[in-house]
């Protein structure tokens, strides 16, 4: 029996770390190509695997949130900083000279002709090849996987991140190592062995071919350089930066005043899409709580702005400057206008991956955001408010824990 000869290696990447913490399990989109050809995607593969590939390279962290943080759609909703930026990654993914690909293979047959060596061998010939040599020098790259065998099942091509390969040089079995967005943190093998057509994932799809994409790194947005564990308890006493779930912007203030009319002259709360010290907010127990105590659903806290000492808080009858919903600031006073209720979504005790709301106790407010900024009176910020109805703008998660 002749003996197994394999080669091989991967990089680095590890779809458990640098992958995304949800499926792709966005609503389809119809793109345009550079041809003119339009395509309907199966959701945002491609902007998902552009966009761990950029967080990656730049060796910052992907953002940890968890599909339940948005039950039951299990994606950010396209008024997240997160969801824009897949849709912005996927329109680059189709904007380049490599993705007329997927209009021409899925034309082509597998097998050669006159003229073309069809799917097959322009896969195992050309693109592997490509990818083996990228993975020696380092490099992950997107693939482009076709499965269509027409114009109008053009939707159903995929794109994932290859990090790694294997060859057995005695069978001429191939292993290719994926990122596949549709099974989110799990690693996944393509396979084709030397006189077999297809590639067979392991996740339960076969692929005609692959190829290798034109890919551009952009710098990522980092929020925080170490996420939590999602099961790590709350107390008081804790430092933590709160993340707005609807838009992911960070719970923010600074010592600027409000200049509004009818403005109470405290410090400005916002939502902030950067990240800075201005973010961290300590926890303090009421009534005499000590610090250490694990928070749950109805417990009563405080939140006192770090960098200035200030308390968040609300009153009844004082209007934010946008919506004109109750305002939400802080200040120095430490008075029952400071006190919010937490409410842990299934009523659970509120750990780092939970979804919350933070209830004004008062007036029964809850703390909310949305996407409405003013270069003057927000400074250009997404506002925060107090808002006496319920609804997807009231839930906020821990972004950072300390």
């Amino acid at each position: 029996m002749p003996e197994q000869v394999l080669t091989g290696r991967a990089v680095a990447f590890d779809p458990a770390t640098h992958g995304f913490a949800f499926p792709n399990a966005f609503v389809n989109e119809v793109l345009t190509l550079p041809n003119g050809a339009k395509i309907a995607t199966a959701g945002r593969c491609g902007g998902m695997a552009y966009a761990a590939l950029d967080y990656f390279l730049a060796g910052q962290p992907v953002p940890t949130w968890r599909s339940d943080l948005w039950a039951p759609s299990r994606v950010p909703p396209d008024s997240h900083w997160l969801a824009r930026l897949f849709t912005q990654r996927l329109h680059d993914s189709f904007f380049t000279g490599s993705a007329a690909k997927f209009v021409t293979w899925s034309m082509h047959s597998d097998d050669e002709t006159w003229v073309f060596k069809g799917v097959t061998r322009w896969t195992k010939e050309e693109e592997l090849p490509r990818l083996i040599a990228s993975i020696d020098a380092g490099r992950p790259v997107v693939l482009g996987l076709v499965v269509a065998r027409n114009l109008a099942a053009i939707g159903d091509n995929h794109q994932v991140i290859a990090y790694g390969y294997e060859q057995d040089q005695t069978t001429g079995r191939t292993t290719v190592l994926i990122h596949d967005s549709n099974t989110p943190r799990k690693a996944v093998t393509l396979t084709s062995v030397r006189d077999q057509h297809d590639w067979t994932a392991s996740n339960g799809h076969s692929w005609r071919g692959f190829f290798v994409q034109d890919y551009t790194p952009r710098r990522p947005r980092v929020l925080t350089k170490k996420a939590p564990d999602g099961k790590d308890p709350v107390s008081t006493g804790d430092t933590v930066k709160l993340s707005h779930v609807w838009t992911g912007l960070t719970l923010h203030s600074h010592d600027l005043p409000y200049i509004h009319p009818g403005s109470d002259g405290f410090q400005q709360v916002t939502c902030f899409g950067g990240s800075d010290d201005n973010d961290r907010w300590l926890l303090v127990g009421t009534g005499g709580t000590p610090a250490g105590t694990n928070l749950r659903d109805g417990s009563v806290v405080r939140l006192r702005h770090v960098s200035t000492g200030g308390w968040l808080r609300s009153s009844a009858g004082v209007h934010s400057p946008l919506s004109r919903q109750q305002q939400v600031s802080a200040s120095a006073t430490a008075d029952a206008a400071a006190d919010w209720r937490v409410e842990v979504v299934d009523a659970r005790r509120w750990t780092a991956g939970a979804r919350v709301r933070l209830v004004h106790v008062a007036t029964d407010a809850a703390l909310h955001s949305h996407r409405a900024t003013d270069p003057r009176l927000t400074a250009g910020q997404q506002e925060v408010t107090g808002f006496g109805k319920r609804d997807v703008n009231d839930w906020w998660t821990v972004l950072e824990l300390s």
